[in-house]
């Protein structure tokens, strides 16, 4: 998991690319973005976008922490956090008990279930995790190569 970068992380690697670029114009040039878009997201003020992200070659997704496990706590992905909602759901019986006993929403969390929402906060809160929003910079070919089916 070393590949995965928190926003603090990924901001350095994008440093680094600007560094290698001379300047956060030239960078932004080579990326078809603003200064301003690549200063704001450096200086914390702007998250980035998915174009952004896409341009940059960097990819986003969330990864989840148990609540009071500490920076060294291992991280899950969304199957794994997934498979643990579903075995509290079957521990209690059946999704509106789960909700009825935990107060909450019967339909957002079936949308979470059915992969049409993520997890809301009330879901993380109850299932004692903290979503972290996750950064990877995207393995790219040499070029000139093919890329590998």
């Amino acid at each position: 998991m070393a590949d995965i970068l928190d926003f603090i992380g990924f901001c350095a690697e994008l440093e680094t690319d600007v560094s290698a670029a001379g300047n956060q114009v030239r960078y932004a040039e080579q990326i078809g973005m603003s200064h301003t878009t690549v200063s704001q997201i450096l200086n914390g003020r702007r998250l980035p976008s998915a174009a952004f992200l896409d341009a940059a070659g960097f990819d986003c997704f969330p990864r989840y922490r148990a609540v009071g496990g500490g920076k060294d706590a291992s991280l899950i992905n969304n199957f794994q956090f997934f498979t643990k909602v579903e075995t509290r759901i079957r521990t209690v019986g059946s999704l509106r008990g789960f909700c009825r006993v935990n107060g909450l929403n019967a339909s957002s969390v079936s949308k979470f279930l059915n992969d049409e929402a993520k997890a809301t906060d009330d879901l993380l809160r109850v299932m004692g995790y903290v979503r972290l929003t996750c950064y990877r910079r995207r393995s790219t070919k040499p070029a000139g190569e093919a890329v590998a089916a």
